[in-house]
């Protein structure tokens, strides 16, 4: 039998060096954690509100998927920067498309205040700002990234490792491309798992 190779020491080295770090946040629950790195990992749905324009062109809800990395500043307040992402189709015949199918991103950075209690189940709310843009699959057409801000609602399903959580939000920006300029009012539902990292 041969020696392992180098690829497969240096995936094997780096496995060990992710447990352990993750192994440091291990032994207090999240509840009794002052300071800890959250990194989560979400899936949900985003529907748009506001139509496209007057005719009513609009983009579909689709399934969304992301994930954040946070920080946890003291037992109710926590900094996360998110990504998320989702598949969606244009519907209309203003844009003339070769393909409807766009991938559409938010990018945002949220201040997230947690209820005071000794309960496993914490509600909170967040709000912050960041970015939304639209690829259209058809390359002739394109897209500007605008500013968004959000704020939304939520509840934490507190753990020996981290935290559950299901949240709905609000996501404000105004959508830029040839043919459409119009504020977009969309809602963002999604379900996750952060897991707690002990500073």
């Amino acid at each position: 039998m041969g020696l392992p190779s180098s690829r497969a020491l240096r995936s094997r080295s780096a496995a060990i060096a992710a447990l352990t770090v993750l192994a440091a946040g291990i032994p207090r629950p999240l509840s009794a954690q002052s300071q800890a790195l959250l990194v989560s990992i979400h899936g949900g749905r985003h529907t748009p509100l506001v139509n496209l324009n007057d005719a009513g062109d609009d983009f579909s809800a689709a399934f969304s998927y992301g994930a954040s990395i946070g920080l946890q500043l003291g037992p109710s307040v926590a900094l996360r920067g998110m990504v998320t992402r989702h598949r969606a189709r244009y519907r209309g015949e203003t844009a003339q498309l070769s393909d409807s199918m766009a991938t559409r991103y938010s990018y945002a950075l949220d201040l997230q205040y947690g209820w005071p209690t000794t309960s496993a189940l914490v509600p909170y709310i967040y709000f912050g700002g960041g970015a939304f843009s639209t690829d259209f699959d058809d390359e002739t057409r394109s897209s500007s990234p605008s500013f968004a801000g959000r704020f939304g609602i939520g509840m934490n399903r507190v753990g020996a490792l981290g935290a559950w959580f299901l949240e709905i939000g609000t996501l404000l920006y105004e959508f830029k491309s040839p043919n459409f300029k119009r504020v977009q009012f969309d809602i963002e539902a999604r379900l996750g798992f952060a897991l707690a990292i002990g500073l």
